[in-house]
């Protein structure tokens, strides 16, 4: 799995956009059926976070076993979702005992560039591209990195 600048919490997106006075404009609200409750529902933070109720050595394993190895990327320069959405993201999928998941941080690199990078060629792509190559499961799982744009 790869994920790219994703508000892995949208209730909390939901509020940053409201800060920023855009949370009619945006489709989020209406994508992710516009109440509290379908927000949580909606949100892969939260379902993670459901996870963690009652739950024994056995389920953790499970859940660590069944989890796809994943790459979390995100830009930080992005205005649109916070880089910090991917770095709780993190944190979460961390405390479900899952330990196959990388966070990568773009230097210099906004919401919209991560994307256009994904298709035209970047940091952004050779950061996903050096991920799914890498066959060594250590260097898969359970790190952090910040890669360094360079400015043209």
């Amino acid at each position: 799995y790869v994920g790219l600048s994703g508000p892995y919490d949208i209730g909390h997106h939901f509020d940053y956009e409201a800060g920023r006075g855009v949370e009619e404009l945006s489709p989020m609200k209406p994508a992710c059926g516009s109440t509290r409750r379908s927000f949580r529902d909606n949100s892969p933070a939260s379902r993670l976070m459901s996870n963690l109720v009652d739950v024994d050595e056995t389920s953790t394993a499970l859940l660590s076993q069944y989890f796809p190895p994943s790459l979390l990327l995100h830009g930080i320069e992005d205005s649109t979702v916070p880089f910090t959405a991917t770095s709780e993201a993190g944190r979460i999928i961390r405390s479900c005992g899952i330990t196959n998941c990388v966070e990568a941080y773009i230097g210099g690199t906004s919401h919209q560039e991560t994307v256009m990078e994904m298709m035209l060629g970047g940091p952004t792509k050779d950061a996903v591209l050096e991920w799914l190559k890498s066959d060594d499961e250590e260097q898969q799982s359970n790190s952090i990195s910040m890669v360094e744009k360079s400015r043209l």
